[in-house]
């Protein structure tokens, strides 16, 4: 059984992976834009969603290119900005290693959490999208959202967990397909419209403060497409050297590409007169107002889901890798930096994914509701670099002497000063307008992270002080005496191979104890104790209520309490099965036992192994189950 559990592991998630094979690999721009770029590309599929929705609550929809224009002018400063990031700083850290560097520790972890919150909703949005247009497709699946949207995120686990490493050709089959699809989209949309348009109904506005408050959440909404960019920003070591150059280039070209995609989205949004009420992602509706049958909406709809795919799975990476990142900094639980044998983060892996199909299955995989509630997370960190950015250019200039130096450091301030007014302004309004909406999720969740990393980080400064050697410290006395104590159930081998290790150990004084919930199975031990002579008194503790693990473990704390000085070791014979459902016929009181026995002071437990015929038929200890004997 254990050869093909085995097998089926190496099958699903294949063979393990040399430590050697996890140094990044360097890539040129044209290789790392599709294995970057797909983030802030693939929101094309639902950010005129978000204007045109916000839009559509003051019955503006006539102003969607004057709004995508804005929200076009949001997405190029910012990533502007974010391109002198990472030329200053092209390591993986991000976001979050530039602010916890600059403004501190309190900081970075408020930046950590928004990003942590921030990927959960763009893997939430990402298969909701997914199983939006696939049930644009196929109408039969209609209200089955939630389940493609859940099993869509099962196939990006496995393929994670796995560790499948990127197929850098699908990769740019898929990430430059999309964009020749979107533009074969625009062309054919503007060849058949003509200059036949008419401008989309425009109603009368209740007020002028309602007109506004539409504009002011049309263009914070669509800033949704500068989700990803974090992620172009942490690809510094992926990219060959000059890394900062590289990085920046490729970050660059992704912005103006999906800045594109956007506004001819919108353009032709208006343009075919979409008042977004109509089923259905924008650019579903308008792909199928603009070639009219069935193989073009397809061939878009293919397009929209592989390159949704690809940004959700690299999302899942980057999550992993920044939780990696927390841990490795005690500020979330430090197995979280642990990799397996494939090189996979896996804890990270499956609490992304959990997270994620709870979020879409709470909100039932509805793009409309999710796309308010991350904007709050990407922000809240592009708020925090752009700050940290500014305190890196002002320390450099008052060091620079060189005038072209000067001069450069002062552009990079004003633009890095812009950006984080603007960021400022999209997560106010953001938070006002859309508080309602969703946004107060996202801001609940950032804080109860903080302080859970906040709790972390005090309990590792605690667990550090309390274990940390003094300057003085010397190595620990001796115990005056050590007591071996060997619990016996029955009178057989494993007991006898427990008490040979107990007398190998040459203890001051040697006990046997067994508990007695049987009185003539207890006589009988006794007994047949007795005449064998094996050089250790048998102890009978009187158990009224059947219990193992209650008078053994009083026993052991009153030998304690007499000597606190001396340590008392107590051996537990262990028995190792080889199938799998051999375990659920022994019982596991001695587990317990010994998990008590770990709080008392000076106490060691020993477990002493005895292998069973089916284990000793399996191979190698390593790979068998421990199960402790069954008691008398």
């Amino acid at each position: 059984m254990r050869r093909f559990l085995e097998r089926v592991k190496r099958l699903v998630f294949g063979a393990p992976v040399a430590t050697d094979l996890s140094k990044p690999q360097a890539l040129r721009s044209r290789l790392a834009l599709p294995v970057f770029g797909a983030g802030v590309v693939s929101a094309v599929a639902y950010g005129p969603d978000a204007v045109v929705v916000a839009l559509r609550s003051g019955s503006q929809q006539a102003a969607i290119p004057y709004m995508a224009a804005g929200v076009v002018i949001i997405l190029v400063l910012i990533g502007c900005a974010y391109a002198s990031q990472v030329r200053a700083f092209p390591h993986e850290r991000g976001d979050y290693g530039v602010v916890r560097d600059r403004l501190g520790q309190r900081f970075g972890i408020i930046t950590g959490a928004s990003l942590l919150i921030d990927y959960l909703f763009t893997v939430s949005i990402a298969v909701s999208a997914m199983a939006e247009v696939t049930v644009f497709l196929i109408p039969e699946w209609s209200g089955n959202q939630a389940i493609i949207a859940v099993t869509a995120l099962a196939f990006m686990t496995l393929a994670n967990l796995r560790g499948v490493r990127d197929r850098r050709r699908v990769l740019l089959t898929v990430w430059h397909g999309f964009l020749v699809v979107l533009g074969v989209l625009a062309v054919v949309g503007i060849v058949r419209h003509g200059g036949d348009r008419t401008d989309a109904v425009v109603a009368d506005a209740t007020s002028t403060w309602t007109v506004l408050v539409a504009y002011a959440g049309a263009v914070a909404s669509g800033a949704v497409m500068a989700t990803g960019l974090e992620h172009l920003a942490s690809s510094g070591p992926y990219h060959a050297e000059p890394r900062g150059k590289r990085a920046s280039r490729t970050l660059l070209t992704a912005v103006f590409a999906a800045a594109a995609a956007f506004f001819a989205i919108s353009w032709l949004a208006w343009t075919y007169r979409l008042s977004g009420w109509s089923s259905g992602s924008i650019l579903m509706q308008v792909s199928e107002k603009v070639f009219g049958n069935v193989i073009g909406v397809w061939v878009v709809g293919i397009s929209v889901v592989t390159i949704l795919y690809a940004a959700a799975t690299s999302v899942f990476r980057r999550f992993a890798r920044l939780t990696g990142l927390l841990a490795s900094d005690g500020v979330l639980p430090r197995q979280m930096a642990m990799r397996n044998d494939r090189l996979v983060l896996r804890g990270a892996v499956l609490l992304v994914a959990a997270l994620s199909a709870t979020i879409v299955v709470a909100v039932d995989a509805s793009v409309d509701r999710i796309v308010h509630m991350f904007i709050v997370g990407v922000f809240t960190a592009i708020v925090l670099s752009q700050r940290a950015m500014i305190e890196w250019t002002t320390a450099k200039l008052n060091l620079a002497t060189d005038p072209r130096e000067r001069w450069t450091l002062q552009w990079r301030r004003i633009l890095h000063m812009v950006a984080s007014v603007v960021a400022i302004g999209v997560l106010a309004v953001t938070a006002v307008f859309n508080f309602a909406n969703g946004a107060w999720i996202a801001i609940v969740l950032i804080v109860l992270v903080v302080v859970m990393m906040h709790s972390i980080k005090r309990h590792y400064s605690a667990v550090k002080a309390d274990i940390s050697l003094d300057a003085g410290a010397k190595a620990p006395s001796l115990p005056s005496a050590t007591h071996g104590i060997v619990l016996v159930a029955q009178l057989h081998r494993p007991a006898l191979h427990a008490l040979a290790y107990a007398k190998a150990a040459r203890h001051s004084t040697l006990k046997a104890v067994t508990v007695q919930i049987d009185r003539g199975a207890s006589v009988a031990l006794q007994r047949r104790w007795a005449a064998m002579d094996l050089g250790a008194p048998l102890v009978v503790l009187d158990s009224p209520y059947r219990d193992l693990v209650g008078p053994m473990l009083e026993y052991v704390k009153n030998m304690h309490h007499a000597s606190p000085r001396e340590a008392v070791f107590v051996y537990v014979p262990e028995y190792i099965v080889g199938r799998w459902w051999e375990q659920l016929l022994h019982n596991r009181a001695t587990a317990r036992l010994r998990a008590q026995l770990l709080n008392v002071p000076n106490v060691v437990v020993s477990a002493v192994p005895w292998m069973l015929e089916s284990a000793r038929r399996e191979g190698p200890v390593d790979d068998r189950i421990i199960q402790g004997p069954e008691p008398q």
